[in-house]
């Protein structure tokens, strides 16, 4: 292949730069994705650079001791926030996103008031590539952290499929010694590099200095980012109950009061090993990215004692590894514009602070949410009323009081608490039992049933009047429950045992939408108020859904499903059930 000399590399100055020179990097978007700019001096206005208002995300490169100050306004007016050595993946929130017209760095004599700082940033990335010999990430992997101008010594040339890239951007060329057809890839995840013609042939690659400036034709496409590697642990099967997350090695859990607690887990980013006694001893199992939603299955259920990420480029034995885990399901939440799923909806899979734009403000009155929690409000730029809603269903957002009120929504981080008292009520099941393509299905033998009954029949509504004082109570009769659970029966285990099956009564709840009284001494006066009035229709109450616990190879899971089940239920390998 003939070679051509990379001069606009050379000019450019791509070769691996240190990092000791205090330098500030702004980028366009969040995540250090897009356009960027890169600065070791005072730059009094961004304008000039075609940067003003342009940074969503920044990194500050140096040694500890380093800082920087980036203003609103220009010659470092308006409001100003001290910057310390490290990684800013979005400047929301600090209240500059888009909004930084100067820069400049700090003596690091100077002192400032804690309250002049930005949040404490992520740590500074490594800078390196993590080759894959599959597409998707899979095979045998290779990891380089400086200049390799030929693969051939690593037995990785020209068999490169898949690529991560983190800290900086890296060049990787088809030929040794950087030549030939060369791509510069931004940090992300690569699945596959056949779109930029590199498939298997990869023969060169080196770090490229944040100070170094590059064509924008000379970039591959846009890659996914790349996720931070935790491992997040749940008190209960199917990801109930209190969670921890880690992000870094965990020797002993009883630091963390997750000691033998776990019970379901997802990890994402790196591989994480789990143990069942501290300093990662005693009974070990490697967990891929992905969901495990039982534990149960690989014998550490409330077992885990230690826990700690794999790197990319270590090599695992394959019995070391627990069965393969769900995809991690995307979180989203879907609205319906009526009760019960019906009607238009609108689906958000990103944090939308104005529903309006949407065409779908003020118009919720049902949701599903799938993957993870998420707020929704009842005013924009997520304020007034906000309800935290788990992953479910919500037939009615009535109960809360958010019907045709929802104004703006956004997802919870997964390691975020938040307070039992800003979540809403608890939602039906809703989990994805579909059957994965190749996948083998088993039946398991149900143990017993518990239905959960709801009133459909009651029907409520709002009127205005003169009232000194208002009651109402209104009781499900005890013939209509007996109906129910009868009907109920007819779909049990064992021909409808009454041992077998618990049923449970759940009663649609309302809020009056407010209260006008008058009130002045001397005496009661007449007011108005109001008031809500409900009525139920007999014979309309039907299970909403049902708690079924089943057995599979000696292990005993649980599960919610929203039709009547039978004798058996269909299950996969690992005990997790299929449609």
């Amino acid at each position: 292949m003939h070679r051509v000399p990379r001069m606009a590399l050379a000019v450019a100055g791509l070769a691996m730069a240190s990092h000791a020179a205090a330098q500030l990097t702004l980028y366009e978007q969040d995540g250090y994705q897009g356009r960027s700019f890169t600065t070791s001096q005072t730059v009094e206005n961004l304008a000039r650079s075609g940067f003003n208002d342009g940074s969503s995300s920044v990194a500050v490169r140096g040694d500890r001791s380093e800082r920087w100050e980036v203003c609103e306004d220009r010659r470092f007016r308006g409001r100003c926030v001290i910057l310390r050595s490290g990684d800013y993946p979005s400047l929301a929130a600090m209240g500059l996103n888009n909004s930084i017209s100067s820069v400049r760095s700090v003596d690091r004599n100077a002192r400032y008031d804690d309250n002049r700082y930005a949040p404490t940033p992520a740590p500074v990335q490594v800078s390196q590539v993590v080759f894959y010999e599959h597409d998707g990430f899979k095979g045998r992997s290779f990891t380089a952290d400086a200049p390799l101008a030929n693969l051939r010594r690593s037995g990785f040339d020209d068999r490169v499929s898949s690529v991560v890239v983190t800290g900086e951007r890296w060049e990787v060329c088809n030929e040794s010694e950087y030549n030939g057809r060369c791509v510069v890839l931004r940090p992300g995840q690569y699945a596959s590099l056949a779109a930029m013609g590199l498939n298997d042939r990869v023969s060169s690659v080196r770090a490229v200095s944040n100070s170094a400036r590059v064509d924008e034709r000379r970039y591959a496409p846009m890659p996914a980012p790349v996720q931070v590697s935790k491992v997040v642990i749940y008190e209960r099967e199917g990801f109930q109950g209190r969670s921890f997350t880690a992000d870094a090695p965990l020797s002993n859990l009883r630091r963390s009061g997750f000691d033998d607690r776990a019970s379901s887990v997802v990890v994402t980013g790196e591989r994480w090993e789990v143990c069942n006694e501290s300093e990662y001893d005693g009974r070990c199992v490697v967990l891929r990215p992905g969901q495990y939603p039982s534990l149960a299955a690989v014998g550490l259920n409330d077992r885990i004692s230690s826990v700690r990420a794999i790197s990319n480029s270590a090599h695992v034995d394959e019995r070391r590894y627990a069965q393969t885990p769900a995809p991690a399901q995307a979180s989203q939440v879907v609205f319906y514009e009526q009760e019960g799923f019906r009607g238009r909806s609108f689906t958000a899979d990103a944090p939308l602070s104005d529903l309006r734009r949407s065409g779908f403000n003020d118009l919720a009155s049902s949701a599903v949410v799938r993957g993870g929690r998420w707020e929704v409000c009842n005013a924009t730029g997520y304020e007034g009323r906000c309800v935290v809603l788990r992953p479910g269903q919500y037939p009615s957002l009535a109960a809360m009081g958010l019907n045709d009120s929802v104004s703006s929504v956004r997802a919870v981080e997964v390691s975020a608490r938040v307070d039992d008292a800003r979540y809403g009520p608890p939602p039906r099941a809703d989990r994805d039992y579909g059957r994965r393509d190749n996948e083998r299905v088993y039946e398991a033998r149900i143990t017993s049933v518990r239905a959960v009954v709801e009133d459909t029949g009651q029907r409520c509504w709002i009127e205005r009047e003169q009232v000194t004082q208002e009651r109402s109570s209104a009781n499900l009769p005890g013939a209509l429950l007996g109906a129910v659970i009868g009907g109920v029966l007819g779909h049990q285990v064992g021909g409808g045992t009454g041992k077998d099956v618990a049923t449970g009564l759940g009663a649609v709840a309302g809020a009056a939408l407010g209260s006008n009284v008058g009130r002045s001494g001397g005496g009661p006066q007449a007011t108005t108020q109001d008031v809500q009035r409900c009525t139920t229709t007999p014979g309309q109450a039907r299970a909403a859904y049902w708690d079924v616990t089943y057995e599979f190879r000696g292990v005993e899971h649980r599960t919610q499903v929203t039709t009547p089940p039978g004798a058996t239920i269909s299950v996969n390998e690992q005990g997790e059930p299929r449609a």
